[in-house]
């Protein structure tokens, strides 16, 4: 996209406002007689009001008129060059490459080899894997798409997909580096990141065993059922069944038109439906966070608690324990501003660990027919928080006390 990133989000951002009116306020016919197009525009107030807010946030920063501070390099350009430009790209050739990790054969192999693990410590099937895999070396949102249309076909149960869409879909590895340095603990990245992954492995035990991911039924979508993956094999090897599965999956596997039309779905689904609204949050976020103390106030009982944990500059930490809900970015940025490595240490760890961020995950869950609500997410947002500060406290003790 070159030096015409930001042009392309916001124009794309005002081609979604105006289909949104379109289709909502003004109900088009074209609109309303195609499927896809109407699930797409055709919308509850909250997220007309979302779209129209983060196309106007936009248009602000672009033209760069109105107040200063959504206008700013600290607002605006953090959400409209930082991330947006950089989110759009990474939907791009994900969404377009991803039936290829999806539909040839990838998932059941490798959800094969990885079954029993995944079964015995996760309750869920091995395909989970690919979505780990996806969101570790992609985005999480690439993850979480994934478990979307796994859910959509019948691989996956209600309860599955919403314990793998909280708690796998987790950020990418490039992202976890950028998170160490800007909360200016890089020299420390590879003790930091294990103990990342041990609270996240330790967040994917216990939070699916708890209300209210623990109270999902086990049964699929409406019309499906399990498919040929989950009926036992009998061959002479764990490695012979993964082979096989996956061979027998090529045979079904989509052409070229089927190939490129699932690829530009899943694409116009990202575009349309979740970076407008996902951008307006992030902008809310970013004036929340740092230009008013509703954070500081909400997270003042914590302050004793990460005290307790002997965490040095525990009042302006605190804070970061909650913005990551509206934001990843928010934990790491307020670590930069914390002189010591211990309580940087722990914030950069909850932007990895939470998951839950509304301006990206929680837009896309919300969006999707994944049967989890908007308070569901808060819940688990909390629960996540709870379990994995103390294993980050812990780890920040270990490697920088």
């Amino acid at each position: 996209m070159g030096d015409y990133g930001l042009h392309i989000v916001v124009s794309l951002m005002m081609t979604t406002s105006i289909l949104t009116l379109m289709g909502t306020t003004l109900r088009v016919g074209w609109i309303q007689k195609h499927e896809r197009l109407r699930e797409l525009f055709n919308v509850p107030v909250i997220w007309v009001v979302l779209r129209l807010l983060g196309t106007l946030f936009g248009l602000i920063y672009l033209f760069q008129f109105g107040p200063e501070l959504l206008k700013s390099e600290s607002v605006g350009g953090a959400v409209f060059v930082d991330i947006a430009v950089n989110v759009l790209s990474v939907y791009i050739g994900a969404c377009l490459l991803l039936p290829l990790i999806t539909d040839f054969g990838l998932m059941e192999f490798v959800g094969t080899l990885a079954g029993p693990t995944f079964k015995k410590w996760f309750r869920l099937p091995g395909r989970a894997a690919i979505d780990s895999i996806a969101s570790f070396v992609g985005a999480a949102s690439i993850g979480l798409l994934i478990t979307i249309g796994q859910y959509e076909r019948g691989n996956y149960t209600a309860r599955q997909a919403s314990v793998i869409a909280t708690n796998f879909s987790v950020v990418s590895l490039p992202f976890s580096i950028a998170v160490a340095t800007v909360a200016g603990i890089q020299e420390l990245f590879i003790a930091w990141y294990a103990f990342v992954v041990l609270a996240c492995l330790v967040a994917a035990l216990i939070t699916p065993r708890l209300p209210p991911l623990s109270r999902k039924r086990d049964s699929y979508v409406a019309g499906l059922g399990e498919d040929a993956n989950h009926i036992p094999w009998h061959s002479q090897s764990l490695l012979t069944e993964a082979w096989d599965r996956a061979i027998e999956r090529t045979r079904t596997a989509p052409g070229v038109r089927q190939f490129f039309a699932t690829g530009i779905t899943n694409l116009m689904f990202f575009v349309f439906s979740v970076i407008t609204a996902a951008m307006a949050l992030a902008t809310i976020a970013a004036l929340l966070t740092f230009h008013t103390p509703i954070f500081t106030w909400l997270s003042f009982p914590f302050v004793i608690i990460l005290e307790l944990g002997q965490l040095p500059e525990a009042a302006a930490a605190a804070p970061g324990l909650f913005s990551g809900f509206l934001d990843q970015y928010m934990p790491a940025i307020a670590a930069a501003s914390i002189d010591s490595q211990v309580t940087s240490f722990v914030l950069a760890g909850l932007s990895v660990c939470q998951i839950i961020f509304m301006s990206e995950v929680g837009v896309i869950i919300l969006r999707s027919s994944l049967p989890i609500s908007f308070t569901e997410l808060v819940i688990i947002f909390l629960l996540r928080t709870v379990i994995v500060t103390p294993v980050l406290i812990v780890g920040a003790h270990i490697v920088v006390g």
